[in-house]
């Protein structure tokens, strides 16, 4: 092989090699993994006023709805320091965060951790501004300098010599600000930080969120009896083999990209259980109206969540699994039906739900597939004519025909909140009075699919965006739904409870003032469409959402 030959193929080895330097997460202590990380700040917020809710943000009518909050009022909310001074400095200090920052917390002990990227003039102007608070502060704090491997250490001591002293620490390297509670970790940063050079981000900015969800239910959890109980029902639901969530917010010029992703152990067992995560296909039938508002399709199983319900409460407790046990022997009795098997086994896991607005009214229906349609109707007439259930069955539910179906409805429900069940040939049917006419209606005329429902946007856009491998997805169109959502928002119901929790909060922000609250029409010009959909892999599962501007 030829020296030049030899040259490129070093070159193109150790590229790859050189190309990877330490990220700043990596620097983050074991205790303070739960955190929330930002690649470029001041681009993020750049492109976070181009999205959807920055432009509504931004918009004076929003603002004067939301009552138009202040930098005071800003700064209180989330400065809330023991003075004004003390807030003014944090507000400037926060500034000099330009680039990427890595904001960690304890869970144990709330304290703080930040990894930033900050010059070293920004670094010594925010030394300057802690010191000068020193002498406006009604508990003023010690500053100590020392310094490690000829890097200066600041030491920041709050309260000194009494029971309420807090010492934290912060150093500088390079361009990365470290700031933490322990010392040892900071000179382990310093270390990294002299002999490895940061891997700056790069591209469109990015928003990170790190939980670990077990780390963080084990730490809440106590010794006492009744802790102890929390944990064996977190186990037997499944949600300790939950490692961690991550999340990853990504803005691009036209649209905002979410990953999330659920690290999990067992997706078979507790509540996990009514998952089927075979992949889904979108539904060709007749049914579903081309004006749809929103769109979902999934696959679930609650026989699976069934047959798992009895195990989860033996790990709980054992009496509580008797209980469970005579009382299905009980409802048995009294029906003439088995729940499984006469029911449940004859649902299949595939369901799909959509809705359409018409005015501010807005319909909904979810229709889960029968494995044997005619089955499931004979077990559920027969336990409502049960001898023993007829009275309860009169007193509680109206059966209406239609169509040559049952629609049953809660008796007395008021009009506006009534929602049905009904159980055709091959579907079971939950929703509104309005949406199951519709729905049976689609159900019950013939003809070809319906082509003009497989022309919508929303359809199309689910075709080129899901993954293949997803078990559930759905869209929503937003400007559709606008006219639903806000007057939903507007009941007085909704009004004074919002009015109530604003006034308990304390919140340093004003509250709402629904008066001024815009028109639908004005808010839908913000919106777009939004596709989510939902996925297993070998690590648990994964979750994109697109929300179009």
């Amino acid at each position: 092989m030829s020296p030049f030959r030899k040259a490129l193929l070093s070159i193109a080895v150790l590229a790859p090699l050189c190309s990877f330097g330490l990220q700043r997460t990596a620097l983050l202590p074991p205790e303070g993994q739960a955190y929330i990380r930002i690649s470029d700040t001041v681009d993020f917020w750049k492109q976070l006023q181009k999205s959807s809710v920055g432009k509504l943000w931004m918009d004076q009518q929003f603002q004067d709805f939301m009552g138009s909050p202040d930098l005071e009022n800003w700064q209180s909310l989330f400065f809330g320091g023991d003075s004004k001074e003390e807030d003014a400095v944090f507000t400037e200090q926060m500034k000099m965060l330009t680039g990427e920052v890595v904001f960690a917390v304890d869970m144990q002990t709330d304290n703080i951790y930040i990894i930033a990227d900050m010059s070293a003039d920004d670094f010594e102007r925010s030394l300057e501004l802690d010191d000068n608070l020193r002498g406006v502060m009604d508990s003023p704090f010690e500053i100590v300098k020392d310094s490690f491997q000829d890097v200066e250490i600041i030491q920041h001591i709050d309260g000194a010599g009494t029971a309420e002293e807090v010492t934290s620490w912060q150093a500088h390297v390079g361009r990365t600000l470290v700031l933490g509670y322990d010392r040892e970790w900071i000179e382990k940063c310093i270390i990294m930080l002299k002999n490895n050079a940061i891997d700056e981000p790069a591209g469109v900015p990015v928003c990170s969120l790190n939980l670990p969800i077990r780390e963080l239910i084990a730490d809440s959890l106590s010794d006492t009896p009744s802790d102890q109980e929390a944990r064996r029902m977190f186990e037997a639901m499944g949600l300790l083999s939950i490692n961690t969530f991550t999340a990853r917010i990504e803005l691009r010029e036209d649209e905002m990209v979410i990953d999330n992703n659920l690290l999990i152990d067992d997706l078979d067992r507790g509540l996990f259980s009514m998952l089927d995560t075979e992949p889904s296909e979108l539904p060709t039938v007749e049914f579903i109206p081309e004006n749809i508002s929103s769109l979902e399709v999934g696959r679930i199983d609650l026989q699976g969540l069934w047959q798992e319900i009895p195990v989860m409460l033996s790990e709980i407790d054992p009496a509580s699994k008797q209980q469970f046990d005579m009382y299905m022997a009980l409802i048995q009795q009294q029906t003439g039906i088995d729940l499984e098997q006469d029911l449940l086994a004859h649902l299949g896991t595939k369901y799909l739900s959509f809705s359409t607005v018409v005015g501010d009214t807005q319909t909904s229906i979810i229709a889960l597939e029968l494995e044997d349609g005619m089955a499931f109707r004979h077990g559920l007439e027969s336990a409502l004519s049960a001898p023993s259930m007829q009275a309860y069955a009169a007193a509680m539910l109206d059966q209406s025909d239609f169509l040559n179906y049952t629609i049953y409805t809660p008796k007395n429900a008021p009009a506006e909140e009534t929602a049905g069940v009904a159980v055709t040939d091959d579907y079971l049917l939950y929703g509104d009075l309005e949406g199951l006419r519709q729905t049976i209606r689609g159900i019950a005329s013939s003809g070809a699919a319906n082509t003009a429902f497989e022309q919508t946007e929303l359809v199309q856009g689910l075709r080129r965006i899901v993954s293949p491998r997803a078990f559930g997805f759905g869209a929503v169109d937003w400007k559709k739904n606008m006219n639903a959502i806000l007057a939903e928002l507007a009941k007085p119901e909704y009004v004074r409870m919002i009015t109530h929790k604003w006034a308990e909060s304390d919140s340093p922000l004003p509250p709402p003032d629904f008066s001024k609250l815009p028109a639908a029409d004005h808010i839908a010009q913000f919106f777009n469409t939004s596709y989510q959909y939902v996925e297993a892999d070998d690590n648990g599962l994964h979750q994109k959402i697109i929300l179009k501007y």
